[in-house]
């Protein structure tokens, strides 16, 4: 099993659009490269609904002592995914055991051969970023924000957890959810390069895979560029 590049895609604000983002992203990658998304944000594993994937049980090969764990094939994307795994009381669980569930979905997981793999991340600056950073070790994380006050100031402690542990921040996709006038001229003042930005969509709400209805190619051209640069 080779996994070639591992990418956090993270925000510690929720509902800025990460998930989604990280099925976009994954979807143009997977276009000319072997793509895997490890869902680890166990207070909305929502892969499995923009991939249209109705089978909720996690698949065992028992003879598979070591990665018995098979992800779920769409086309060219592997997806594993802690909502197969933990029941519906997990989302109370205290760090510990989230920690515990993300490194054993991982690990256990029959990832074969893949260029990236995509980490949705959970919101939030706790255990979970130590566990992908210490245990996992990505090669670098994009940060997902809006632009509103309170998305940035979130924005700032991921980038600041990120760089203590020592992950680079490879760069931030901004996303006008919020509609805002002044989304394109917005200067976000930060040291981090913004990748693209994203502009507001209505068929972005329920769209899923293989989101035939959206032009996803030009919509992150900086950032797929930016990530096969780091290939």
């Amino acid at each position: 099993m080779t996994i070639k590049k591992t990418i956090a895609i993270a925000s510690a604000k929720g509902g800025v659009g990460k998930s989604t983002v990280c099925s976009f992203l994954a979807t143009v990658l997977s276009k000319d490269s072997k793509v895997g998304i490890l869902d680890a944000d166990i207070y909305g594993p929502n892969q499995d609904i923009l991939f249209d994937i109705n089978d909720k049980n996690i698949e065992v090969d028992k003879k598979n002592t070591d990665r018995p764990y098979i992800p779920k094939k769409v086309d060219n994307i592997s997806l594993s995914s802690l909502g197969f795994l933990l029941d519906k009381n997990a989302a109370i669980w205290r760090g510990p055991m989230l920690s515990s569930a993300i490194n054993q979905i991982y690990e256990k997981t029959n990832w074969d051969e893949l260029d990236f793999l995509l980490i949705d991340m959970p919101p939030g600056t706790g255990d979970a970023y130590l566990t992908v950073c210490q245990k996992i070790v990505p090669d670098f994380v994009i940060l997902v924000s809006t632009i509103s006050k309170l998305s940035i100031a979130d924005l700032r402690r991921s980038e600041h957890v990120f760089t203590s542990l020592n992950t680079k921040v490879l760069g931030i996709i901004l996303n006008n959810i919020h509609q805002s006038d002044d989304f394109q001229s917005f200067n976000l003042e930060t040291e981090n390069t913004v990748l693209d930005r994203l502009e507001y969509d209505k068929k972005f709400i329920d769209s899923t895979y293989p989101f035939d209805d959206l032009k996803l190619d030009p919509l992150f051209l900086n950032t797929i560029r930016t990530i096969k640069e780091h290939a």
